[in-house]
């Protein structure tokens, strides 16, 4: 098959399309011709060595994959040849071979059907994307109706799903973003948003949310924006880093924190 080889750590370049063996499933295993896969920064961390990948090189990289099963591994009953399957799991291209290459294997346990009205494409979009969102948002950010939330790097993939559960849960949604993604924005569920280039963001939320501040805020920067996030955010407001796209180490005046 071909497939988009690492054979080291570094950048793009390391990447290769080449032929590479078709793999075999394993009992209780599916082969999966790969339709869609995606790109995540999870990825790009892998290749560039910033996250271990927990296997011997060379590597296949891609954590989310949508398919169709053709092949079944020994003592699989539940599904079928042509099924078409989603997959997202953490394994996925960092323990095992990923979804860059014409076919995949993936164990039985981690897949989901395909709605007929959903394409494969969209299908791929959702895993890890979707999952953090909601891990963000429910289990760390304890979301509930009416909501204040702030969402930082709103157009990237986990703000966007991101905005679209906020919305959901009938949130008041204010994204912060490129000027140039305003229109998509606001068709995926966003109330307001705003340029991530403005000098007084802190203040246009203060403004938006009738001086009162956000009460939830879901920042994916990390070290350039997390002190402007504690500007913003209401007395007894929460803040969920789920990313760090601008830095890892983040400068807080502790003093910000005081009432």
């Amino acid at each position: 098959m071909k497939a988009i080889v690492m054979h080291e750590t570094g950048g793009a370049e390391v990447l290769h399309y080449e032929t590479f063996p078709t793999p075999i499933p394993m009992a209780n295993e599916v082969l999966v011709k790969v339709h869609a896969a995606t790109v995540n920064h999870t990825d790009i961390f892998h290749r560039s060595g910033q996250f271990f990948i927990q296997k011997s090189l060379p590597h296949l990289l891609g954590m989310d994959v949508a398919g169709e099963i053709v092949e079944l591994g020994a003592g699989v009953t539940d599904w079928q040849i042509g099924d078409r399957i989603v997959a997202t799991f953490e394994a996925l291209g960092r323990e095992r071979n990923g979804a860059y290459a014409e076919y995949t294997t993936l164990p039985v346990k981690q897949l989901h059907d395909i709605p007929d009205q959903l394409s494969y494409i969209g299908a791929a979009s959702i895993g890890l994307a979707f999952t953090t969102a909601w891990i963000a948002l429910f289990y760390n950010g304890a979301i509930a109706p009416v909501e204040r939330i702030v969402i930082h790097a709103a157009s990237s993939g986990v703000g966007t799903s991101a905005i679209q559960i906020a919305r959901w849960q009938n949130a008041q949604v204010i994204a912060i973003s490129d000027k140039n993604k305003t229109e998509q924005l606001y068709q995926l569920g966003a109330d307001f948003i705003l340029d991530r280039h403005s000098p007084d963001l802190v203040e246009q939320v203060i403004k938006i949310t009738e001086g009162q501040g956000a009460t939830l805020i879901l920042d994916l920067v990390g070290r350039t924006t997390l002190r402007s996030s504690i500007s913003m955010l209401a007395k007894k407001g929460r803040i969920v880093c789920a990313g760090t796209l601008s830095g890892d180490v983040a400068e807080i005046n502790v003093m910000d924190w005081i009432y």
